[in-house]
């Protein structure tokens, strides 16, 4: 294979692209070919930049004079290591859990995985349920269930990590349903509506393997014996095993409880603010300066550091043409999220606004993080009028510190429903000034992004852990021999991809035996 990089098209058309290829390469049209990354560059108009896979050979001094061009050849992910019969617990099914169940089913174990949550499938209906009449079920929702909080996200596979598990990751999504354009598209997504199938199709190919999946079933409590975890109560019984993962959503707030007199973990940094939303056809606009119906939604990444609080603000989690969606997992408590359909065909954009936050801020006993955050979704709930109501506001009633009367061009789109409102007295002072010149300054380099009729929704509180619960290189829990701490609610990624690769992680270190 050869794989040449940098070729630009001002259209995105394969045709053109095989006839530039062959003019890169001096070869005729007779190859076969596929892309391997894809971007769009719009800083001086729109030019599709890709790096393609070619399988032909060429002679090594030939191609040493072709620019961008180099010999290519993919490593295919293996585990090369004794088999050893482990009986394995895995706790959760979100990305971790299922990407650790996944790889140890692959390689001949057989997991047994609880999860709190119901099947996707049931899932849905009950968030179809809560986002129609309000109604709440605190098992099954946003945040728990089959696939975690990212299966009702956007299914963005965006990772800052260089870990070259993040291409078997998206082969295993591939495989199992995703869009193949995931492999090299440059900000790869599923959509929602996708990504619950093929979590579906992943937990049918665990139980394929021998696996078990235990929905509805929630840990109670670890039994400890000379620092092993002898077994897990769970309201469906005991379990016991060899080994034990703990793949835990960041949401699993009584779980934490439970844990902390059982293992070590710390108070971690973490993130709030809001969701803010905007017209998808201003975002475009000013993104890619035409107006081009073809073009993907455009998206943004935009960061301040609000030099008077010493706050990084930044925007996170975007979803173009997406929802705003109430996260809610606690009765009278209210949180938001992000989610697009893998279309992306709404009318709005949104993304998380959000303020990184530190012991200074929440408090430095333990679990203090969670204790914020909950008290912060308390003041959103009696703030939307205590019926799982979102509290909104417009963006220039947010910079006046003045409560909403009236809307304008931009229809929130929150469910079950929204009440008009003022997010100015949610957070401590310094967290609110802060986004305020965010907003300000992001302006500068995304044009509309203080749009006065754009709107705030509160409370994004769930950015990340607040907790970490500590391990050791071989990824074992510091104080349990036996036990795996790992994904977002232990602490050690943030997002579908970085939690999949920790979940592999896992599996690789069981399977060695290390």
């Amino acid at each position: 294979m050869i794989l040449i990089k940098n070729i630009r098209l001002e259209k995105d058309n394969m045709k053109a692209l095989k006839k530039k290829i062959s003019k890169e390469l001096r070869i005729d049209d007779n190859f076969k070919f596929e892309i391997y990354r894809k971007s769009i560059d719009a800083r001086r108009g729109i030019v599709y930049n890709y790096q393609v896979l070619v399988d032909v050979e060429i002679p090594e001094k030939k191609l040493a004079k072709i620019k961008n061009a180099s010999y290519f050849e993919e490593k295919n992910y293996e585990i090369l290591p004794p088999y050893k019969d482990k009986t394995i617990t895995v706790v959760g099914f979100g990305p971790a859990g299922i990407f650790c169940s996944y790889i140890l089913a692959k390689y001949g174990y057989k997991p047994v995985i609880i999860e709190r949550g119901k099947d996707v499938k049931n899932r849905q209906l009950d968030i179809a349920e809560f986002f129609r009449s309000g109604k709440l079920n605190e098992e099954s929702n946003i945040q728990f269930g089959e696939g975690g909080a990212g299966t009702f996200s956007d299914g963005k596979l965006t990772a800052r990590s260089k870990d070259f598990r993040q291409r078997e990751v998206l082969k295993i999504l591939v495989e199992n349903g995703a869009p193949k354009d995931i492999m090299y598209e440059q900000k790869p997504h599923i959509g929602t509506d996708i990504l619950m199938n093929v979590m579906k199709n992943m937990r049918q190919y665990i139980i394929s393997k021998g696996g078990e999946i235990h929905f509805e079933t929630k840990m109670q409590d670890l039994i400890i014996e000379n620092e092993l975890v002898k077994e897990i109560k769970t309201n469906n019984g005991n379990f016991s095993s060899d080994v034990y993962i703990l793949a835990l959503g960041h949401s699993a707030r009584d779980t934490f409880y439970m844990l902390k007199d059982k293992i070590e973990m710390e108070n971690k940094p973490f993130a709030v603010g809001f969701r803010i939303e905007h017209p998808q056809k201003m975002v475009n606009k000013s993104q890619y300066k035409i107006e081009e119906e073809s073009l993907p939604k455009a998206s943004y990444m935009l960061t301040y550091q609000a030099e008077k609080y010493n706050k990084g603000v930044y925007t996170f989690c975007m979803c173009p043409g997406g929802y705003v969606v109430n996260a809610s997992s606690e009765e009278k408590r209210l949180c938001v999220n992000g989610m697009s359909y893998h279309a992306r065909d709404g009318r709005n954009a949104n993304s998380a606004i959000i303020c990184t936050i530190d012991e200074n801020i929440y408090g430095k006993n333990l679990l203090d993080g969670i204790k914020f955050q909950r008290e912060i979704e308390e003041k959103a709930f009696k703030l939307g009028g205590e019926n799982f109501f979102a509290p909104v506001q417009k963006i220039k009633d947010f910079l006046e510190n003045k409560e909403t009367k009236e809307l304008g061009s931009v229809e929130p789109t929150v469910r079950p429903g929204y009440t008009l409102s003022k997010l100015n007295n949610i957070y401590p002072e310094e967290i609110t000034k802060s986004i305020q010149d965010a907003i300000i300054n992001m302006d500068k380099k995304l044009h509309g992004f203080a749009l006065e009729e754009g709107i705030l929704t509160g409370v994004e509180a769930r950015s990340s852990s607040p907790v970490r619960l500590l391990r050791k290189e071989n990824l074992q829990s510091t104080k349990l021999n036996n036990l795996y701490p790992i994904g977002e609610g232990a602490g050690y990624s943030g997002g579908i991809v970085s939690s999949a690769i920790d979940g592999i992680k896992a599996a690789e270190k069981i399977i060695k035996g290390e």
